[in-house]
């Protein structure tokens, strides 16, 4: 009886409880944030302002070819730059251009026409490659400021990786696997799937694995190359049904006949705006062996609300009954 309770949370309950523990750590996040921290944000801002102005208009008050510019524009062509200059004239132009990809990458997100037409997990896949790349580029260019021959650096590495290719197959085949669902797109973060038996979101979609969030809150965190078939119930309209016991003695044709003229007439729905329609008497799905009337009533609703309508739905009906004095049966009860 507790598993069933406990299967019954919905995720409107797991979200007041989210809610009011993203509240409590933003307030901790708010006085730990150090003003060290704003100040080193600031500097960086800073920094990377004045480097691209000095970088313009450098060459309006100073010698445009002499050492400090040419060392400074990565793009003069000078053979003999200072490397210290052009190490950290790269270093901030590389890092500034991907923070500012980045960060409308990130904006994206918050776009719904966007997510809508290619999936929050393919944005956060652009936005990590993004940071990937940057870092490797920034990585090439300052070896090769420090003249460093990058073309046999490359040729080295291809030997290097191929020979750990061997060595880290599972890898690959996780990494392949995760490019597979965001490009087929099988399932996108938040959407609510079904995957050997356990039911949850999906939290996020990484390079070599993917997270599920159950509605109590746990997270099964499954390898891309391990996940075979997939149920996503965000794809469509899902079900909440529900059966209801009417006593041996009372007469179906009575009963049925309340419960038509009950939908026709209570607008159910407005009372549940989580329904996306009336619910439906699908009629008599069980008779026990003490003769207990089983009814089967559905309502159509999306995934992540399923289990408040159902709730909404056995109150209903109970309501109905009740007004109505017919007896309800007891169906776990056999000999």
């Amino acid at each position: 009886m507790a598993e069933h309770n406990q299967a019954k949370i919905t995720k409107e309950d797991i979200e007041r409880l989210e809610a009011n523990k993203k509240k409590m750590e933003e307030e901790k996040k708010k006085k730990k944030l150090s003003p060290g921290t704003i100040i080193t944000r600031t500097i960086g801002a800073l920094i990377a302002v004045a480097y691209f102005v000095l970088l313009i208009f450098g060459r309006f008050f100073m010698e445009k070819e002499g050492w400090f510019m040419q060392s400074l524009d990565p793009f003069s062509g000078a053979k003999n730059p200072n490397q210290i200059i052009r190490v950290i004239s790269l270093s901030i132009m590389t890092l500034t251009i991907s923070f500012i990809l980045r960060f409308f990458i990130g904006r994206m997100v918050n776009n719904k026409k966007i997510t809508q037409k290619i999936g929050v997990a393919v944005i956060e896949l652009i936005g990590n490659t993004v940071k990937y790349v940057a870092v490797l580029v920034l990585i090439f260019l300052i070896l090769g400021a420090l003249g460093v021959n990058t073309t046999e650096l490359v040729a080295g590495l291809g030997i290097l990786s191929l020979i750990l290719g061997l060595g880290v197959t599972s890898l690959i085949e996780d990494i392949v696997a995760g490019i597979f669902i965001i490009a087929e797109q099988i399932f996108d973060v938040n959407d609510i799937v079904v995957i050997d038996g356990f039911r949850g979101t999906v939290v996020s979609i990484g390079i070599r694995s993917t997270k599920f969030a159950d509605v109590g809150g746990d997270i099964l965190t499954m390898r891309n190359s391990s996940i075979g078939s997939v149920v996503n119930l965000t794809d469509r309209t899902s079900c909440a049904a529900l059966t209801f016991p009417i006593a041996p003695q009372e007469s179906l044709e009575k009963v049925e006949d309340v419960i038509n003229k009950y939908f026709d007439t209570a607008a159910v729905k407005s009372r549940c705006d989580k329904m996306e329609a009336e619910p439906i008497y699908l009629g008599l799905c069980e008779i026990t062996k003490k003769g207990v009337q089983m009814l089967l009533f559905i309502a159509g609703c999306n995934e992540a609300y399923k289990y408040d309508v159902e709730r909404a739905l056995y109150k209903e009906v109970k309501t109905m009954f009740d007004e109505h004095g017919i007896q309800l049966g007891a169906p776990g009860v056999e000999e």
